[in-house]
């Protein structure tokens, strides 16, 4: 029996639901990633480092809601917030004081945020980054990396690995794809791609635009590859790059923001972006996003400049008290130590494994955020990346369900998160575990 059998034998109950589901909803879920055949596994409890499946199947969990559930699942501190909160209200139409508080721990953890403003989601975050950026130089161009994902927003919707390699361009000028059905040619026109990790190639984007660079958007450790960490020298360079032009530089910390360090990657690699943008780990499980940085950039936004940015949920009161709630009493600096110190026993346990085993497979880490590939060599951009054997992958990944683990996200360019929740129990199991699949795939 394979894998992908057991998996169906195993999931009965997750079968009937996207039967059900896929009725009404366009492939059964709530967002593309979430899918994959012959049906999704559909969650029914939570609690800590785990999760049940609607058979009762218990799994350590390690996709964490795409990094976003950095507290661990229904963690007790954050539930109690939201209820607390509920009581007096979950939306009102007008601001509350719990904003100004949640900003304010944002801002003592990020020195290069001196404002701010929340968002319903990330993708909204860096849609107005964009706009912003756009507002405050009258520049029409943006510059985005190979293979990134910003969220599904037009004008970022371009080259996010879903070309065919013949239509990618060259490694170091990459073409501008359209990611999507339904993009208009501005899409592609005005967003410009270059390599993660390739300051050269970078500059020559910038040269192509002819000084109409409104900004670079970027993942500082990107996260679509595995994680794929900077090259030494390379933030720093397109800070002084954008700089030097006077473009706006934009850090898209959605996944790694208070996450990979208290203050991010901006703490983690000591570069100041222009602008900064939230999501995930600020609202301790509930939507919530941010985008913030220099005051005089973010002095353009409605209604305080001419760069519109409204929403109903945004700033949502049930939000704010739950991000409060995660960033204050769960993510202090020793939770970020005993996440990382965990996260570097997992790499390091199945790097191990790796090379007992003799696999053309590797494991890349940064911090609290990790990802297995199957390509023999660690990744230093996507398309060094997208050499994964994805058969091999989704052999992994089936083996992985079958043995109680969600080993990462669920797609083979994603990543492992740890969550304050996860325990050296926890990460050793998934060692035995790893190694049982990695054995079973090449025997």
């Amino acid at each position: 029996m394979s894998e992908q059998e057991r998996y169906v034998e195993r999931t009965p109950a997750s079968a009937a639901a996207y039967e059900r589901a896929s009725r009404l909803i366009p492939g059964g879920v709530g967002s593309a990633i979430q899918f994959f055949t012959p049906h999704p596994l559909y969650i029914g409890d939570s609690r800590g480092s785990r999760v049940w499946d609607l058979d009762g199947n218990e799994y350590i969990d390690y996709l964490l809601c795409y990094a976003a559930m950095v507290a661990g699942h229904a963690n007790p501190y954050v539930v109690e917030a939201i209820k607390a909160q509920a009581d007096h209200g979950t939306l009102f139409g007008m601001p509350t004081a719990l904003a100004a508080d949640l900003a304010e721990e944002i801002m003592r953890r990020y020195p290069a945020i001196e404002m701010i403003r929340f968002t319903q989601s990330g993708v909204e975050a860096t849609q107005t980054a964009i706009r912003l950026a756009r507002a405050a130089t009258g520049r029409r161009h943006i510059v985005k990396i190979e293979g990134s994902y910003h969220g599904g927003t037009d004008h970022l919707l371009v080259s996010i690995g879903g070309a065919p390699p013949e239509a990618m361009g060259p490694p170091d000028a990459p073409t501008s794809t359209a990611d999507s059905a339904g993009l208009l040619p501005a899409s592609t026109e005005y967003t410009i791609v270059a390599p993660f990790n390739d300051l050269d190639a970078m500059r020559a984007a910038f040269d192509r635009c002819d000084g109409d660079v409104a900004g670079v958007i970027v993942e500082p450790a990107m996260t679509n590859g595995g994680v794929i960490p900077p090259r030494p020298g390379y933030l720093e360079g397109l800070r002084q790059l954008t700089r030097d032009r006077n473009a706006v530089l934009i850090f898209d910390e959605v996944k790694v923001g208070c996450r990979i360090a208290p203050g991010g990657a901006c703490q983690r690699f000591g570069v100041t972006p222009d602008l900064v943008t939230l999501a995930k780990a600020i609202g301790g499980g509930v939507p919530v996003g941010a985008f913030g940085g220099r005051r005089d950039l973010m002095e353009e936004i409605s209604p305080l400049g001419p760069a519109i940015h409204f929403g109903t949920y945004n700033a949502n009161p049930l939000g704010m008290a739950a991000g409060l709630a995660c960033l204050t009493k769960v993510m202090t600096d020793e939770t970020y130590e005993r996440m990382e110190a965990l996260a570097t026993r997992l790499a390091e346990g199945q790097r191990k494994i790796i090379a007992d085993l003799g696999i053309p497979a590797c494991v890349t880490q940064v911090a609290t955020l990790g990802g297995i590939l199957f390509t023999p060599t660690e990744p230093t951009n996507f398309r060094e990346a997208s050499r994964c054997d994805v058969s091999k992958w989704w052999d992994y990944w089936f083996g992985m369900l079958n043995r109680g683990v969600i080993p990462m996200g669920s797609a083979w360019f994603e990543e492992w998160s740890i969550s304050a929740a996860h325990t050296e129990a926890d990460i050793d199991r998934t060692l035995e575990v790893t190694e049982e699949v990695l054995r079973a795939i090449y025997a």
